[in-house]
C-alpha cells in the first residue's frame, strides 16, 4: 500500500535526492583523471622551440576542449652560459628537474625534456608520444581531491587556502602560478636573432608540506601584474617518488 505525502515533503525528498546525487557527481569529478605536463625547456637551445610549439598546442586544444590537462613550462638555466640569459629561467628549476630524473632513476638531464604526471619522463619534442601519455593519464583517477581558493593579494604576495582531501608529512603541495602569450626577440645564443612565443611560462614558484587537509599559502608574486594571461596550478606531490595525486587550477 502507497502512503500519501503532502506536496511540501514531496519538494523536499527531491531536494534531498538533488542534493546527494550533485553531491556524488561532485566527488567523482574530483578524481577525474587529470595530466601534468611539467616541458624543461630554454630560450638559449635550439632543439627547445619545437617542443615549446607542442606545448602551447596542447594547452590550447586542452582550454578550448576544457580537458584536464595542466601543461607547464619550467626555463632552466644551464643554457645562460652560451650567451643569452633566458629571462625566465631560475636555478630553483634546474633542480627541479635534476631531482626528477634523479628519483625516477634517470641519467640524463638535458632539454628539451617532459614529465608527465611526475611518473614518466621522454623527449619534449616528441608530439606522437606526448598525446598518448596525456590520454593515458587522463584515464587514470586522481587519488587527491584538492581545492584551492584566492584570498587576497596584498603587497606583492598572493594568499591562498586549500582544502585536501589526504594529507601526509611525504606530501608536498606545488603551486605554480604560468603566464599564457609570453613573447621575446632572442639576442644572442643558438637561438640568436629568433623570436619565440611560450606558453604557460612559471612566472612564480612555491611548494609548502602538505601535512594538514586544510591550510593557507603565501606565494611570492613580486613584479607581476596577475592579468587573465595568468592562471594558478596547484598539485599534490609525493616527495620521494615524484608522483603527482591530484591537482587543480584557475585562471586570473
Amino acid at each position: 500500500m502507497f502512503q500519501k505525502i503532502s506536496f511540501l515533503q514531496f519538494v523536499l525528498v527531491l531536494l534531498i535526492t538533488c542534493y546527494y546525487s550533485a553531491l556524488g557527481q561532485s566527488s567523482k569529478d574530483a578524481f577525474a583523471g587529470f595530466a601534468v605536463v611539467e616541458l624543461f625547456t630554454s630560450q638559449g637551445c635550439h632543439s627547445c622551440p619545437p617542443a615549446d610549439k607542442i606545448l602551447s598546442e596542447i594547452i590550447a586544444g586542452a582550454r578550448k576542449s576544457k580537458k584536464p590537462v595542466y601543461a607547464i613550462s619550467y626555463h632552466v638555466d644551464y643554457w645562460n652560459k652560451l650567451g643569452w640569459k633566458d629571462p625566465y629561467s631560475s636555478k630553483s628549476f634546474t633542480l627541479r628537474q635534476n631531482n626528477y630524473v634523479s628519483a625516477l632513476g634517470g641519467k640524463e638531464v638535458y632539454t628539451p625534456q617532459v614529465f608527465v604526471n611526475g611518473k614518466i619522463a621522454f623527449v619534449g619534442s616528441d608530439p606522437s608520444r606526448l598525446n598518448s601519455e596525456i590520454e593515458k593519464a587522463l584515464k587514470s583517477p586522481a587519488k587527491v581531491s584538492l581545492a584551492i581558493t584566492k584570498d587576497s593579494l596584498l603587497r606583492d604576495t598572493l594568499f591562498v587556502s586549500y582544502t585536501s582531501s589526504k594529507s601526509d608529512k611525504n606530501f608536498s603541495l606545488v603551486f605554480s602560478v604560468v603566464q599564457r602569450g609570453v613573447v621575446t626577440k632572442v639576442g644572442k645564443g643558438e637561438n640568436s636573432g629568433k623570436t619565440l612565443t611560450h606558453d604557460n611560462v612559471v612566472r612564480a614558484f612555491e611548494i609548502i608540506p602538505l601535512s594538514a587537509l586544510n591550510g593557507n599559502a603565501k606565494i611570492p608574486v613580486k613584479g607581476l601584474s596577475l592579468s587573465s594571461s595568468f592562471s594558478l596550478y596547484s598539485y599534490v606531490q609525493q616527495k620521494q617518488t615524484k608522483e603527482i595525486l591530484g591537482v587543480t587550477g584557475w585562471d586570473f
